[in-house]
C-alpha cells in the first residue's frame, strides 16, 4: 500500500483507540483519502470504518494487554475451574512458580490433560481477551 500523508497509521505506541458505542469494536484512528477514520483493532485485517462522533467514542488510556497478562488470566480462571472440578494439584498451581517452559507451553496450548470443559474456557478467555493484547 503506497502510504502518503491522505493516508497514515500510527504507531502502536501512538494509537488514539476508540469503541463503538453500538456493537462494543475497539478502533483507533487512521487517516484514509484524507479523512480521520476508524482501523477496527484486529490483527492481520484491515477493517475502516467511518468516524461519527455519535458512532464512536474516546477509549480512556486503552493500552493492549501483553500476551502473558492474558495467559495469566487464562491460567487463574482453569486454577479456579480445577479447584471446582477436584483436580487439587492443578488448582493449587502459581502461575509465577511455574517453570518457564511450563509457562510458554501453557500460553500457546492452555492447559495440559486433554480435559475438554478446562480446554473449551481457556479457548474462550483467549477468544474474548486476544483482541485486546499485542
Amino acid at each position: 500500500m503506497h502510504v502518503t500523508l491522505d493516508d497514515w497509521d500510527p504507531l502502536p505506541s501512538e494509537r488514539t483507540y476508540y469503541r463503538s458505542t453500538s456493537s462494543g469494536d475497539l478502533g483507533y484512528l487512521v487517516r484514509r483519502g484524507g479523512e480521520d477514520k476508524i482501523r477496527l483493532d484486529r490483527p492481520m485485517e484491515e477493517i475502516i470504518r467511518p468516524l461519527r462522533e455519535n458512532e464512536w467514542q474516546r477509549e480512556q488510556e486503552f493500552r493492549p494487554f501483553a500476551r502473558a497478562q492474558v495467559a495469566a488470566i487464562a491460567f487463574e480462571t482453569d486454577k479456579l475451574l480445577c479447584k471446582m472440578l477436584g483436580l487439587h494439584k492443578e488448582g493449587k498451581a502459581e502461575w509465577l512458580s511455574l517453570k518457564d517452559d511450563d509457562r510458554i507451553a501453557f500460553m500457546q496450548d492452555g492447559p495440559a490433560g486433554g480435559n475438554p470443559l478446562r480446554r473449551d474456557l481457556y479457548l474462550a478467555i483467549r477468544g474474548i481477551l486476544d483482541p485486546y493484547s499485542r
